[in-house]
């Protein structure tokens, strides 16, 4: 009879049996064999004992054995889809009674699923004569051996499906590995399955990555049920050997724990393995490609080897669970991640929110506390929903809620630019709270996945600037009143008596008036700074062409360059699209630079004006902040004077700050003017920033008005 675990179960009963039976009797009567038989294999491919068999009298045991070995023999030789016919004679098959034999083998789905065998005891051969003579019965066998092989596949693969069936409902439900044994010893093992368990690797905390342990996680044995052992530890060092040819095999089976060559097992597995009787095992590896999760042990009572149908259901099953299991795993990585950003945001001082894609419109993907607190919005109440109803939610006056709209709905959610702003508002203790934002891409592998928004409490910081910039503007405002009388009387004293006076006299009255109109100078820039750092300047802002008002600039400065031989280039394009700006406060930023250039370029030199268009996802120039306003208009001052180091790139614009090769040269100059100029361009939502040299070749300016928004 067919055993369960043999390749085919139960494949000959009922009319199947009987059919074979018949067919056999057919093919040895038709053959002139005096024995036909059917020897199927066994999981290692090898023939087993006789499946079934027709004749006048059976082998005893010892020919059996003998016939059998001498079938390995032969299909060791042979690949496993072959179906070359083998002829024996009276050498071969010397001890078993026999004088000759056939051996057909039996082929489906590319495996050799046993073998047809003719013997008989006569002196006259077998040869291929004598198949021709039963080539029906032949052949009319091998079909329903394959045929019911396929049947038997068939029900397996569908058994097997619903195993998995059974044991992904129950990952879904309760991932646990004491539940997916219970799944697996009630839907999938066979009653010569004896004892299960699931072992997770732990990690080597001394080496800091691989496995120190296997640790039980879930167990069954039909003597003690489920769960017991479970958190027990098995050490891999002794282990190394048998864990590789498991990772590279994925299922070793060893038929005979006692015997087993090549795996010397510890004093304490010994001691589960005796506990539970166990004689054969089967060992799955649960890996996935880059990662070792665990092994999956089943084992029997008695000496068992296990069936390729066995092999296959349960490497399906293992690299099932190892998907899930890696699944899971990630899950929870992602858990611990998504709390750790969640922890991070809410840690944040400023408010923090982010917009995903969703459709054509921007999507909240998550919002922290300090957001919800300073603008009265509950998390549950935005998570997940259009960026336009967080801003309708925004405790914020309508006009600055208008603006909102208007800067933060235009950008594509997936817009490469990076924009900023800010806007003023009364909280909910009546505090006057001043709040600027900057909002920029958040890339993965080159592509937008959102938009980030970050919001900051400026209040404080503009509270302490105002009270600075309103002292240094009193303090300066008080200077300037009597300076402007002592230049006033210094005018005075030339104009009337100049021809008059002491040589000395006169020279130190013409010192007394220049460094009045210096100071005067210094007190009017500081004042400057002052007003634009408190947004004290009142624009006067109209649409202009930019290019028109660089000419203007240009040509107040006519004189100043000719002076000095100098020569200007104007590279402007014509067709920039306009901005919307104070034409005399441009003015004056152009005049610093471009007198600045003057100044400090030789005598005889080149000092170029160039412009161009930056609209959004464009390469931005050397130097340029991140947090440029685009579209916009960039304005690139040069000349081939000796251009600053990179030290001296960023501190040009701090007030009083003069370069070591200035005050070297002794160039006049107290460095107030490019603050001033900053100051300037900022107020008009623009940035300034200085190239060092390198790149540049001498001075380079860079500095941006955005545009007007059609």
């Amino acid at each position: 009879m067919l055993t369960e675990h043999e390749l085919i179960p139960d494949s000959l009963e009922g009319a199947a049996r009987r059919d074979a039976q018949l067919l056999l009797e057919a093919l040895q009567q038709a053959s002139g064999a005096d024995i036909a038989a059917i020897i199927e294999s066994r999981a290692d491919l090898q023939p087993r004992a006789p499946l079934a068999w027709a004749g006048r009298e059976a082998p005893s045991a010892d020919r059996w054995r003998r016939v059998i070995r001498l079938l390995r023999d032969v299909a060791v030789s042979l690949p496993q889809d072959d179906e070359s016919i083998t002829l024996f004679g009276a050498g071969a098959l010397k001890g078993t009674g026999f004088h000759s034999g056939l051996a057909i083998p039996y082929v489906s789905l590319a495996t050799r699923l046993g073998m047809i065998v003719l013997l008989s005891r006569r002196a006259e051969p077998l040869t291929a004569d004598n198949l021709a003579a039963a080539e029906s019965s032949l052949l009319t066998l091998r079909v329903l051996l394959e045929n019911v092989y396929l049947k038997n596949r068939i029900s397996q693969n569908i058994n097997t499906a619903r195993s998995i069936l059974a044991v992904a409902e129950t990952v879904a439900d309760n991932p646990s590995p004491q539940r997916v044994v219970d799944i697996l010893q009630n839907t999938l093992f066979t009653e010569n399955i004896t004892a299960a368990a699931m072992l997770v690797f732990g990690p080597d905390e001394e080496a800091g990555d691989g496995e120190e342990y296997l640790e039980l996680r879930g167990t069954w044995s039909r003597r003690y049920g489920s769960g017991m052992g479970n958190g027990l530890r098995i050490y891999v060092r002794d282990y190394q050997p048998l864990l590789a040819e498991l990772k590279e095999k994925r299922i070793v089976t060893i038929e005979d724990v006692r015997s087993a060559a090549g795996v010397a097992f510890d004093p304490f597995v010994r001691g589960l393995l005796r506990a539970e009787q166990v004689r054969s095992l089967a060992l799955l590896a649960l890996n996935t490609s880059s990662r070792s999760l665990g092994v999956m042990v089943i084992a029997t009572h008695r000496r068992y080897a296990f069936s390729p149908r066995e092999i296959r259901n349960y490497r399906v099953v293992a690299e099932f669970l190892a998907v899930s299991a890696m699944a899971d795993f990630l899950r929870q990585q992602h858990d611990i991640v998504q709390q750790g950003r969640a922890a991070l945001l809410d840690a944040v001082t400023d408010g923090v929110f982010m917009v995903v894609p969703h459709g054509k419109h921007a999507q909240v993907l998550t919002v922290n506390q300090v957001f919800t607190r300073q603008f009265e919005v509950a998390e549950s109440a935005v998570q997940g929903k259009p960026l336009a109803s967080l801003i309708e939610l925004m405790a914020v006056p309508e006009p600055v809620r208008q603006d909102l709209r208007e800067m933060w709905l235009s950008p594509h959610v997936q817009d490469p630019g990076v924009y900023s702003g800010e806007f003023h508002l009364i909280d909910s203790t009546g505090r006057p709270v001043d709040i600027t934002w900057v909002t920029a891409p958040v890339y993965r592998e080159g592509v937008v996945l959102g938009r980030i928004y970050l919001l900051h409490d400026v209040s404080s910081e503009r509270a302490a600037a105002r009270l600075r910039a309103d002292f240094f503007s009193r303090v300066s405002h008080e200077l300037r009143t009597p300076l402007t009388s002592i230049q006033g009387f210094a005018e005075f004293i030339l104009e009337v008596s100049g021809d008059q006076l002491p040589d000395l006299a006169r020279e130190y009255t013409e010192i007394i008036l220049q460094s009045a109109k210096h100071l005067k100078t210094i007190f009017t820039d500081m004042i400057e700074i002052s007003r634009a750092d408190t947004g004290q300047i009142e624009l006067r802002k109209t649409r202009a062409h930019l290019p028109d008002i660089i000419i203007d600039a240009a040509a107040r400065l006519e004189l100043q360059y000719k002076a000095r031989k100098q020569r200007f280039v104007l590279d402007l394009d014509d067709d920039l699209p306009a901005v919307q700006v104070d034409v005399s406060r441009v003015m004056q930023v152009l005049t610093n630079l471009l007198s600045n250039s003057i100044k400090y370029s030789p005598e005889g030199s080149t000092i170029r004006v160039k412009t161009e268009f930056l609209s959004p996802g464009t390469q931005l120039p050397p130097g340029a902040p991140p947090d440029l306003v685009l579209p916009a208009v960039l304005v690139s001052v040069l000349d081939e004077g000796q251009g600053l180091q990179h030290k001296d790139a960023e501190s040009v614009f701090v007030p009083f700050f003069r370069s070591d090769d200035v005050k070297k040269r002794k160039i006049e100059g107290v460095g107030l003017g490019l603050a001033v100029t900053r100051s300037l361009v900022e107020i008009h939502r623009g940035k300034i920033w200085a190239v060092p040299v390198p790149p540049a070749a001498g001075g380079c300016f860079l500095f941006t008005l955005p545009t007007v928004r059609s």
